[in-house]
């Protein structure tokens, strides 16, 4: 067991076989296992239009209410350990306006238990409108910060906070404020009219799941989600059931 505890999760303790896999996969892109599913669209657009909400804001509800149901892929391994996160984060990309040059911010935000689909979207809309006024983007700006920095510096300053973040030592302050540590990366590129493509892990943060949603198929009236896992978190049989009820959850919407 580690030294010192995180503030944001608890350490799993390994099986024999558990312990040698996070050896032989060391790093979290190297971990990585890449999936797609196809969602049937007849139900959502109907519950979106009558709560005149948007994809987005479903979206990053049934992965919230999966990873309710299922919280063994609230997880995530840092230094060759496993860890079960204590709360849901999602981070994302905010456009502030929708042009070419346009300023994309990434946001973080966290989510109390127990939220019905109408308080989960009340926060989402409320969050979107401040992130659009650049009210919520301090973390942003604290990276562009960083991004100013000469590469010399910034690679010593990556190096001592990989170390500090692998022994349980990064400032809290740090990490509740970084996108890159939260539950899961989340990405509706249909509202730009892409499909969604595989997008890679981060070796930096404790993300272990990538979702993105894609465009609307007007002719097979699906939506296609692409889903980027770290395979150490958990195994097979319990993501295979974490995947079936999200699609459950995106295929039949409810208030619930």
């Amino acid at each position: 067991m580690a030294i010192f505890k995180r503030w944001d999760a608890d350490e799993i303790k390994l099986s024999p076989y558990q312990k040698l896999e996070a050896h032989f996969l060391d790093d979290r892109i190297g971990s990585s296992v890449y999936m797609y599913m196809d969602i049937d669209a007849t139900h959502i657009l109907p519950f979106l239009k009558k709560y005149n909400t948007t994809m987005l804001s479903y979206f990053l509800y049934a992965i919230y209410k999966t990873t309710s149901i299922h919280p063994v892929i609230n997880r995530f391994v840092l230094n060759n350990r496993l860890y079960q996160r204590n709360h849901i984060a999602f981070s994302t990309v905010v456009k502030q306006k929708m042009t070419d040059d346009g300023r994309s911010i990434v946001v973080k935000w966290v989510f109390d238990k127990d939220l019905s689909f109408t308080e989960f979207n009340k926060q989402v809309v409320s969050r979107v409108i401040k992130a659009k006024r650049d009210e919520g983007a301090d973390s942003d700006k604290f990276f562009e910060l960083l991004g100013h920095l000469p590469h010399f510096l910034l690679r010593i300053i990556m190096r001592l906070a990989r170390f500090l973040n692998n022994h349980n030592m990064l400032p809290r302050f740090i990490a509740e404020d970084d996108p890159l540590h939260a539950t899961a990366m989340i990405a509706n590129l249909g509202s730009i009219k892409l499909n969604a493509p595989y997008h890679h892990l981060y070796n930096w943060g404790t993300i272990s799941m990538l979702c993105v949603l894609g465009k609307l198929n007007e002719e097979t009236n699906s939506f296609r989600a692409t889903v980027v896992v770290d395979e150490r978190i958990t195994d097979g049989l319990a993501l295979a059931n974490a995947l079936a009820t999200f699609k459950e959850i995106m295929e039949n919407p409810s208030d619930d």
